[in-house]
């Protein structure tokens, strides 16, 4: 049996305080109800080190959370949410309606997509595979809670198990789910736990 070499906990951050948008700005905070489930998904939690997207919806909670575990912190530009140009801060029923072809790309052809004035998906994916390879280098033999983005942990999820991102579309990132891969000498991935929401009940 393999020996695990780093431990990645990919936690996508909580609800957002505005409902309904395609993609928030970078300073959009999160919903009461989103810090709580993301308190309640970390609570028995135990990590080495923190690395959070530079997103107060993520960045907040992280710098919380590495305070209370005393954890190492470190904020990464790499995983941060893709940069949709003048789709951000819009609200996804208006992209629905005016711009509804060049949106159904993303998920229909993802390899090819660009959003207006905004980035690549070639340049997005490159800077992930940059993070990740500098979290297998720096951080071997830990366990690492990566607080990110839906779109960022299937990028993630793409390259850990030799997917396309068509394919990884298909993939469910829930609001404050937890997905577990292990990373090992060899280079090879195993996919721990996909998806991981617990109890909300009394969020």
């Amino acid at each position: 049996m393999k020996q695990a070499v780093t431990r990645i906990s990919l936690l996508r951050h909580g609800k957002l305080a505005t409902d309904g948008l395609f993609c928030a700005h970078a300073d959009e905070s999160l919903s009461k109800q989103g810090v709580k489930s993301l308190i309640i998904a970390t609570e028995k939690g135990n990590w080495d080190v923190i690395v959070s997207s530079p997103h107060l919806r993520c960045k907040a909670f992280a710098e919380q959370l590495a305070e209370q575990k005393s954890c190492e912190l470190h904020i990464e530009d790499s995983f941060k949410e893709m940069d949709f140009g003048r789709w951000t801060g819009v609200a996804m029923s208006t992209l629905w309606d005016n711009e509804a072809e060049q949106l159904q790309q993303l998920w229909q052809s993802p390899d090819d997509f660009m959003a207006p004035n905004g980035e690549s998906m070639a340049d997005f994916v490159a800077r992930i595979h940059e993070g990740l390879q500098h979290i297998q280098q720096r951080y071997q033999h830990q366990s690492v809670l990566l607080i990110t983005h839906a779109g960022v942990i299937r990028t993630i999820l793409a390259k850990a198990l030799g997917v396309s991102l068509l394919s990884a579309q298909k993939f469910a990132i829930d609001y404050a789910s937890l997905t577990c891969l292990h990373h090992y000498s060899d280079g090879e991935y195993a996919l721990q736990s996909l998806q991981q929401v617990k109890d909300l009940e009394d969020v």
